[in-house]
């Protein structure tokens, strides 16, 4: 338990040594088809996510963007490098309801915006159980963000999470 409290306060650190002292630790993908594993060229579907943690790594709030988006399913971050598919570890949306016809949304632009993650909504420990431990894999180059559609379900538009 000790060292794995060690471990987490070294990530901390880390994180938050290129930036000022308390200052909360931003990360940003750019998404597109052509860095889906397979690429995926025949979409056009593109986007963005922003996900900035607080200080202490215990909230990240998101904003996720997805331009020419057909019948969107989910979204969320993915464990793994690039060129590489890996497991959910966060949902950002989805999948959309059975009520609501299952069948996926159409969004072109802003989607959602100020949305809020939590330790709580880490549902695989693979790139690790702490929104610590995920900011520390994703500026290390091993997480993702993710949209996946009807028409795509292994995914439309894929981007690595970088610091920004």
């Amino acid at each position: 338990m000790i060292k794995r409290l060690i471990a987490v306060s070294a990530m901390a650190a880390t994180l938050t040594a290129g930036s000022a002292a308390g200052a909360d630790q931003t990360f940003k993908a750019r998404l597109s088809g052509d860095q889906e594993v397979p690429p995926v060229t025949d979409q056009g579907t593109s986007g963005k996510v922003d996900l900035q943690f607080n200080r202490d790594f215990t909230e990240g709030e998101f904003k996720l963007v997805v331009n020419a988006g057909v019948r969107v399913t989910q979204s969320h971050l993915h464990c793994g490098p690039v060129g590489v598919n890996g497991p959910i570890i966060v949902f950002f949306v989805g999948p959309p309801p059975v009520t609501a016809g299952g069948d996926g949304w159409d969004v072109d632009g802003q989607w959602i915006s100020n949305a809020t993650i939590t330790n709580a909504n880490i549902v695989n420990t693979s790139c690790g159980s702490t929104l610590a431990e995920i900011a520390h894999s994703a500026s290390l180059g091993n997480v993702y963000a993710n949209v996946h559609s009807v028409a795509k379900p292994a995914g439309v538009a894929r981007g690595q999470l970088l610091p920004d």
